[in-house]
């Protein structure tokens, strides 16, 4: 049996009101997790797969440096690299109001999961957060996965047309993923 250790990478402010003041704060405790007794979030993360000699998959959430700084972004995809782990692409949606300029026109409402976006609108976000981890430092992304597990099956053809062959999207657990492939996907399984 292959086990695939997977993390998702994301940065949370506790809620949409005064980003700017919030996001330093938010940044610290999400990628470091620092206390008096050290840092436990991302570095002990990677300090423990060291120590076990075992491999991550880290699914880095970009959308955040649209409307921060690639900076940032280049801070955490470089901690997991330089710790030998892989990167990959993780999308909350709910960042693209944020972002200036717009990243499509009538983004400008909170949709908290990807599958309320259409294909193309899924396709925009994917291109756009490829090329926030590409700046960071991070040029093979081959695997993706929808914050909340919300996919649909347009998130499948926007994949196939951004280049993305693989995907950890879907969660029987989860009600928002992929509720219209419930009949037809074996959720189970690796499938092709």
């Amino acid at each position: 049996m292959n086990v695939y250790l997977t993390f998702d990478v994301e940065i949370w402010c506790g809620g949409w009101q005064n980003l700017d003041t919030r996001f330093p704060s938010s940044f610290e405790r999400y990628v470091y997790g620092r206390s008096k007794h050290g840092e436990y979030a991302l570095p002990k993360t990677l300090e423990i797969l060291d120590k076990h000699r075992l491999h991550g998959i880290f699914f880095i959430e970009p959308l955040f440096a649209a409307r921060f700084g690639v900076e940032h972004l280049a801070v955490i995809v470089d901690l997991v690299r330089q710790a030998g782990q892989e990167v990959q692409l993780h999308i909350h949606p709910e960042w693209t109001d944020e972002i200036r300029p717009l990243p499509f026109p009538g983004a400008t409402h909170k949709r908290q999961h990807l599958s309320y976006y259409s294909q193309e609108e899924q396709e925009v976000l994917l291109t756009l957060g490829k090329k926030l981890l590409n700046e960071a430092g991070c040029q093979s992304v081959q695997a993706f996965r929808a914050g909340s597990f919300a996919a649909n099956a347009d998130t499948y053809k926007a994949l196939a047309n951004c280049g993305i062959s693989i995907d950890s999207s879907l969660n029987r657990c989860h009600a928002v993923s992929a509720p219209d492939l419930r009949d037809t996907t074996l959720f189970d399984q690796p499938s092709a």
